[in-house]
């Protein structure tokens, strides 16, 4: 029986899942590869990394402070050089380490237009492929079809704009305090969550949970109902297998890895690279499928280079270090990367030095070749950073062609998944974009 199903059938007979905030189900290895979205909070620039423009364009020929001959290109990838002000900073982490580094691997779709400037609507475009409320985030969608029998389907330190669940599995946060909930769930004789002394001796412990479970079964058997019998047992089977899943998951927790000096140097560099920690340990205990982190900072209204850019080579090179790490873990093979933001920043500079929201935005997918073929760029914008027209099937610029919005590009993830023909999806939340070959 599915997790959602489970949920479905116990709800109806009192709710009785709930079980200090977690939503307890069978623990079990996902059904496919884990899922880490990385959201960059607040509206990144693609003209400062993947979308590179450079000055003498834009609405006011200022669209870039850096020279269009100095932009770089590593196999099929442009990427921006550093604004002049960080030009001979040589301490700085550039766009060259990044994709030199990855571009194998990765996919840069460029030009999407969000058709909004609003934070709340571009967060919930970004993530869902839609504009719409009523909609869960991709993160929540795969793990309901891949994960949710999983005890922690989702876990998510972003905001709940950015990673709506609409009820389809639970979002987990995994904030300090969130996961001192988590050890005190999983280890709950322990005086301490950190440590580990007991409240009972484990000779103690184990007459009590005798106790416990054989409470349990008399409870099951003087029940009638068989529908509430089946339930009752399937929540104790499931009780049982989650705690494990969870201990394990705790556990990992402490097996933590440490990145290079300048990601441990850069506060916002490590809180990201921590988040990333604490989302594999979930999947490497098989407690989570899918798992969605961010970093804030990029809503640069003013002083937009001196503030910016500096954020911008935080999160890459946390990213780069996030990857290296799921190497040497052993599980970047099964691991699919989604990088993205509210919108984008205008294509001029205010006069405040700052940039403002503009729509026409980028997303990056990096996965290993049996997921996407790497190396390549899918959409553009023009000198003004507006969306061009793509050729459906070729992708190629084509003003005839079809607008890529979120829609398409959530169609093609989705379809990455596996899940894009799932009934469940498909007629609770459909699109009616074809699936472009954006990833393949």
């Amino acid at each position: 029986m599915k997790r959602r199903d489970f949920i479905r059938m116990t709800a109806t007979a009192g709710g009785m899942l709930v079980c200090g905030g977690v939503k307890m189900a069978m623990a079990q290895q996902s059904g496919g590869p884990n899922w880490l979205l990385i959201e960059a909070n607040g509206g990144w620039d693609p003209t400062s990394f993947c979308d590179p423009k450079g000055s003498g364009l834009g609405v006011n020929g200022d669209i870039n402070n850096y020279d269009q001959g100095d932009i770089g290109q590593v196999g099929n990838i442009r990427f921006a050089p550093p604004p002049y002000s960080f030009e001979n900073d040589a301490a700085m982490f550039r766009n060259s380490d990044f994709f030199n580094a990855h571009y194998q691997r990765m996919v840069v779709v460029n030009g999407i237009d969000y058709g909004t400037n609003s934070h709340t609507v571009g967060k919930t475009a970004s993530w869902t492929g839609t504009r719409s409320l009523n909609y869960p985030s991709i993160g929540p969608l795969i793990a309901s079809e891949t994960a949710a029998d999983l005890s922690l389907p989702f876990v998510s330190n972003s905001s709940r704009e950015s990673s709506r669940t609409n009820g389809i599995v639970p979002r987990t946060p995994i904030g300090g305090g969130d996961l001192n909930a988590i050890r005190e769930i999983a280890f709950p004789n322990r005086t301490n969550v950190f440590q580990s002394n007991q409240y009972h001796s484990n000779t103690a412990r184990g007459m009590i949970d005798t106790a416990a479970a054989a409470r349990r079964q008399r409870q099951i058997a003087e029940q009638r109902l068989l529908r509430l019998k089946n339930a009752m047992s399937m929540h104790d089977a499931a009780r049982n297998r989650d705690v494990a899943s969870l201990r394990d998951f705790v556990t990992a927790l402490g097996a933590t890895s440490s990145p290079n000096s300048y990601v441990n140097g850069r506060s916002s560099a490590r809180n990201l690279f921590n988040q990333a920690q604490t989302a594999f340990a979930a999947f490497e205990a098989g407690a989570a499928g899918t798992a969605q982190i961010s970093l804030g900072g990029f809503d640069t209204h003013d002083d937009h280079d001196a503030r910016h850019y500096p954020r911008l080579m935080d999160y890459l090179a946390a990213v780069d270090n996030i990857i290296t790490d799921a190497v040497s873990r052993g599980i970047a093979d099964n691991l699919i990367i989604v990088m993205g933001s509210d919108f984008a920043r205008t294509n001029k500079y205010n006069a405040d030095n700052g940039k403002d929201h503009w729509s026409h935005t980028s997303m990056m997918v990096w996965a290993p070749p049996q997921f996407i073929n790497g190396n390549r760029v899918v959409g553009a914008t023009d000198d003004l950073q507006v969306s061009r027209r793509l050729n459906p099937t070729t992708l190629n610029p084509d003003n005839g062609g079809i607008k890529l919005t979120p829609e398409y590009i959530h169609q093609a993830l989705r379809n990455v998944a596996g899940i894009d023909q799932s009934p469940a999806v498909t007629n609770n939340f459909p699109f009616s974009q074809p699936v472009l070959p954006i990833f393949s």
